[in-house]
């Protein structure tokens, strides 16, 4: 992004996402799925949020940029509340094959349309590994990579990817799991909109997210009928999007955009360690004959844990300053 702009960032890394989704429609072996859905998909969709929010804080004034992040982030929770039920449509219709294809043709036409509103800003940033990895070093940087790898990326993957097989589980059918998906995609469409909220502070914001998605894992495993799944699915929705503008607002805080593309671009590496350790903990206690109860409960442990010591490392921050 710092050498040739958000906007170029964008094509690739959609162009990415789309052939991992399109050739997954022609895999036909367990290692070819990862490869193309895992790899090759996964390289385009890490490579999104960054370059967005960039052109976000290149576009608009600092009155602006918090309600702006909070609305642009929002179209995350909306693909939450289309995705799902079309995916499941395709899928009974016709193929997961069939879905596979059709879905990454939608992305690629996505792409096309973010490139052409964000060709036209440029990146000021330079890429700076060794003032990145100085950053990286220093506690406050340290506490952020880890909020985001076991608040979001553990406790929140083990939860979206595992609700649905808990409730078929139940016997209440890959229906009401879909339909659980859509009502997560709807709280976190209102929790990102929190992001303009100026009464609080980023840290408190965030925190405030990561509690109250830690207490709905646990709702969502003990609930017992549809319409409490419904209720909680949108409370832990409202959470899961309340903390994830503030990332890129908190990274903007504390470092300014100088160094945004590199600094963020590192944060967001600690995704993929977190989103690699939650699902196969859960993978191994469920073929372990130890259920779903362990991955949630941990899921729920980690994800308060995170909010509040965000809250209380932001009070001291606020009270020192």
């Amino acid at each position: 992004m710092n050498k040739n702009g958000p906007g170029k960032t964008i094509l690739l890394g959609g162009g990415l996402m789309s052939a991992g989704l399109v050739f997954s429609s022609i895999a036909n072996s367990f290692p070819l799925l990862i490869f193309t859905y895992g790899f090759v998909g996964g390289l385009g969709s890490g490579s999104m949020w960054m370059p967005t929010s960039y052109v976000v804080f290149d576009s608009f004034d600092q009155a602006s940029v918090k309600r702006v992040t909070g609305f642009v982030s929002a179209g995350t929770a909306i693909g939450l509340l289309i995705f799902p039920p079309l995916e499941n449509y395709l899928i009974v219709a016709w193929s997961i094959q069939s879905a596979f294809l059709i879905v990454g043709l939608i992305v690629f036409v996505f792409t096309i349309l973010a490139y052409q509103t964000s060709k036209k800003s440029m990146a000021t940033s330079t890429f700076a590994p060794r003032e990145a990895f100085r950053r990286l070093k220093t506690k406050r940087f340290g506490f952020l990579y880890v909020y985001y790898s076991a608040g979001n990326a553990f406790s929140r993957t083990i939860v979206t990817i595992f609700l649905v097989p808990l409730l078929e589980s139940r016997g209440l059918g890959t229906t009401a799991g879909t339909i659980a998906l859509v009502l997560i995609g709807v709280g976190s469409l209102a929790g990102r909109l929190t992001a303009g909220v100026r009464r609080f502070t980023e840290e408190t914001m965030a925190a405030i997210g990561f509690i109250l998605q830690g207490i709905c894992a646990v709702g969502l495993f003990v609930a017992n009928n549809e319409v409490m799944i419904g209720a909680i699915s949108v409370l832990f929705g409202i959470g899961y999007g309340t903390y994830i503008p503030e990332f890129a607002l908190l990274v903007r805080k504390y470092y300014g955009v100088d160094h945004y593309g590199t600094i963020f671009g590192i944060l967001l590496t600690s995704f993929g360690i977190g989103a690699f350790i939650g699902p196969v903990f859960e993978g191994i206690s469920v073929s372990f004959s130890l259920g779903y109860l362990p991955g949630f409960l941990l899921a729920a442990v980690v994800s308060l844990a995170t909010g509040l010591h965000l809250l209380i490392v932001g009070r001291k921050k606020n009270l020192s300053e």
